[in-house]
């Protein structure tokens, strides 16, 4: 993760960011869901956490270098969350 990354997760998310970041890394190596996300170009790891009933995504993309680095995380809205699993874009990990 680099800080411009980091910076973008606490900007644009800092509630979630706040809330889970010291989880980045386990949601990455143990999700509850994988994702892709086409448009994007990205794989999302998303681990739900019942406590709070929060799905919390973290969105990986390779570089140009092929060097995959996590772009932005952020607590999914219920929506979205409806949406992955009427259209089955989430795969069990």
């Amino acid at each position: 993760m680099g800080t411009s990354n980091l910076l973008h997760m606490k900007e644009k998310h800092p509630e979630d960011f706040e809330k889970y970041r010291i989880d980045i890394e386990n949601i990455i190596k143990k999700p509850t869901y994988l994702a892709r996300n086409e448009k994007k170009k990205s794989i999302e790891f998303i681990k739900e956490y019942r406590l709070n009933n929060d799905f919390v995504l973290v969105a990986v993309r390779v570089s140009s270098q092929n060097v995959h680095f996590a772009r932005t995380m952020y607590v999914m809205a219920d929506e979205k969350v409806e949406k992955y699993f009427k259209y089955n874009y989430f795969y069990k990990f």
